[in-house]
């Protein structure tokens, strides 16, 4: 190596070894001089406290609770979050008037910029566009034309598939089955679409010749979704430096953006063509996406308003992805943490099987409608109960967009903040006590009332989730048709907990079950 090389190399060198030091020295400048410094785990530069919480700083904080009790903060690379786990913290986060609400807005996240959901409600900082995209969205997902339908829509797969179910005793894991299940009333409630999820599951994608694609396709979306949110995971704790620049990063990374592009043709293939076929004067439904491309248009069946701009496709595309995703992941999930709930408590079951009796009558054949739903007062506090007990999504993120003051410090705007639902929902629990297992403690106003904003399973304020409607009655629909037919025993009785998996929401990763058809007659 001639002087001349080794000089730039050791100038090279240098400059790398300045550069680093720069960069500590500024991370921990910020760090010493933040505002209302909070007990926490001490950060490393570039990489934050990813090394102590690794990608699920929820169960860092369950599991440090006793240490930095009900408010702290942790780093994310050199991005700083305070995290809330009392319900008296988060009452102003949750304030649902607009104009009092100085937290309205999330963290950006790059990679959700780039599948174009700052278009749809949940990443939209946008508060005028926000405002009327749900409008709309909850104009279909709460309309009670929409979830009559709904109804007969879960009440007809179920029916189809149990009728391939063994007729004594059926082997099954709800894990995945219920996966299948909630891709295929999901694609086809929100995009218009036949899903062939159910049919891979029992018998394989190339069983039916004739459908072999659309199968294939409803599996890979199915499969997209879970690959979309663990892409959110890592876009959100992973250092930029990490995902560029380290082999194995680095591939994960394109991974998850080749994954996006897909999801992104997919959906705004679906959309173009359902707008074509609007156009060419197909009857309008009451599906989402029907929805979404003609209201506040000439075929709009309420009428047109002029005053008022209707969806652009990249808004529509956007909001059916959102509807999608929460519709696939986020109702299998609870209904498994039901189910096991259930499993472990036959005192519940039977005075749930009693209201069955009560509302439909013995004939287990009797179709369910949506006006039956309202009237299971006991099945909806065995959700809400298990919601509780095992929250589904253990922490929400925002921003604060004014200076505010939380828990007695004064905090700027730009503050990050996680509300740390796991910790909030803790409270006595009436599985343990059944004759405490009571509809009256979700009844606003009750004796029994539980402490406001200790149950928040949709979220709460103005960002509360639209699709909650949809949700339980999803929930509501399959646990009836589930119960009042079978005895569900787990397979495995060992376990304290359900096996799960955190990947932005906590994942029922195996519910292994023997489904027997009851004696009817002892009902």
């Amino acid at each position: 190596m001639s002087l001349t090389s080794l000089i730039s190399t050791t100038n090279l060198i240098v400059i790398i070894q300045l550069l680093i030091i720069t960069y500590v020295a500024r991370f921990y400048y910020k760090y010493f001089t933040r505002q209302s410094p909070l007990p926490g785990p001490f950060p490393l530069p570039l990489v934050g406290n990813l090394f102590q919480f690794g990608l699920n700083p929820a169960k860092y904080a369950m599991d440090h609770q006793h240490d930095y009790d009900s408010m702290f903060e942790i780093w994310i690379g050199s991005n700083r979050f305070i995290f809330l786990s009392h319900r008296s913290l988060i009452e102003k986060v949750y304030a649902s008037n607009v104009d009092n609400n100085h937290f309205f807005a999330r963290p950006q996240i790059p990679y959700l910029e780039k599948l174009g959901l700052q278009h749809g409600l949940i990443f939209n900082n946008n508060y005028p566009i926000w405002k009327r995209n749900r409008k709309f969205v909850a104009h279909s997902l709460m309309s009670p034309r929409f979830l009559r339908q709904f109804t007969l829509l879960a009440q007809s797969l179920f029916n189809e598939n149990e009728s391939y179910w063994d007729k004594k005793e059926y082997h099954i894991d709800f894990a995945k089955w219920i996966k299948h299940f909630t891709t295929d009333i999901t694609l086809r409630t929100t995009t218009r679409r036949p899903s062939y999820c159910l049919n891979a599951y029992l018998f394989g994608e190339d069983h039916d010749p004739i459908k072999s694609e659309e199968t294939k396709k409803s599996v890979k979306f199915s499969q997209a979704v879970q690959t979309f949110l663990k892409g959110l995971i890592f876009e959100r704790f992973v250092p930029n430096v990490f995902k560029h620049y380290f082999p194995g990063f680095y591939n994960l990374n394109k991974m998850y953006a080749k994954n996006i592009d897909w999801l992104n043709e997919t959906i705004s293939d679906i959309v173009m063509k359902r707008r074509m076929e609007i156009e060419n004067n197909d009857e309008v439904g009451s599906d989402l996406i029907d929805v979404l491309l003609t209201i506040n248009t000439p075929r709009d069946p309420n009428g047109y308003d002029d005053s008022e701009t209707p969806m652009s496709d990249p808004e529509v595309r956007a909001t059916i992805l959102e509807v999608s995703i929460a519709g696939i992941d986020t109702t299998g999930n609870t209904f498994c943490f039901v189910v096991w709930q259930l499993a472990h408590h036959p005192n519940v079951v039977a005075r749930f099987r009693e209201e069955i009796k009560e509302i439909l009558g013995d004939d287990t054949t009797r179709q369910i409608i949506f006006e039956d739903l309202e009237k299971f007062a006991y099945l909806d506090a065995i959700i809400k109960e298990s919601q509780r007990v095992i929250p589904l999504v253990p922490f929400t993120t925002r921003k604060s967009i004014v200076d505010v003051d939380i828990g007695g410090k004064s905090w700027g705007s730009n503050t990050s903040f996680f509300i740390h639902h796991e910790q909030i929902h803790r409270s006595s629990d009436c599985w343990k006590d059944p004759d405490q297992f009571i509809p009256e403690r979700f009844l606003k106003g009750s004796d029994h009332e539980i402490t406001k904003y200790s149950f928040i399973p949709f979220g709460g304020g103005i960002r509360i989730c639209p699709g909650r409607n949809m949700a339980i009655v999803e929930l509501k629909t399959l646990l009836i048709l589930l119960y009042r037919k079978y005895d569900i025993e787990l397979v495995d009785k060992v376990s304290k907990k359900p096996k799960t998996v955190f990947v932005g929401s906590n994942i029922c990763t195996d519910l292994k079950v023997i489904a027997r058809p009851r004696n009817y007659n002892n009902i």
